[in-house]
């Protein structure tokens, strides 16, 4: 299972879209959303690995999860997770903390 780094994304009016490269953007409508997590995965710095946040949206049908993380998406990252949470409360998607 591998996961699909995000480079934008859009959340309004009960749909998602999620930009993963160029100009490849995917839509979801929210009942197809499964879930959406907070979650610490790790990031090597030079000979280091360090935990960095990230939030997992997960999609029904797909098996892989889109991730947005922190410092590879060019947004705030405080900003995406209001934006998302106040998403899935609108849309009764599970958010997870």
């Amino acid at each position: 299972m591998s996961a699909r780094y995000v480079k934008e994304f859009n959340a309004d009016l009960g749909e998602l879209s999620l930009n993963v490269g160029g100009n490849h953007w995917k839509r979801f409508a929210a009942r197809q959303i499964d879930s959406i997590q907070n979650t610490l995965g790790k990031k090597k710095f030079l000979f280091v690995e360090r935990p960095v946040e990230r939030i997992e949206i997960r999609v029904s049908g797909e098996t892989d999860a889109y991730v947005i993380e922190k410092g590879v998406i060019k947004d705030d990252f405080e900003w995406i997770k209001d934006v998302l949470k106040s998403f899935a409360e609108k849309n009764k998607v599970e958010y997870k903390e």
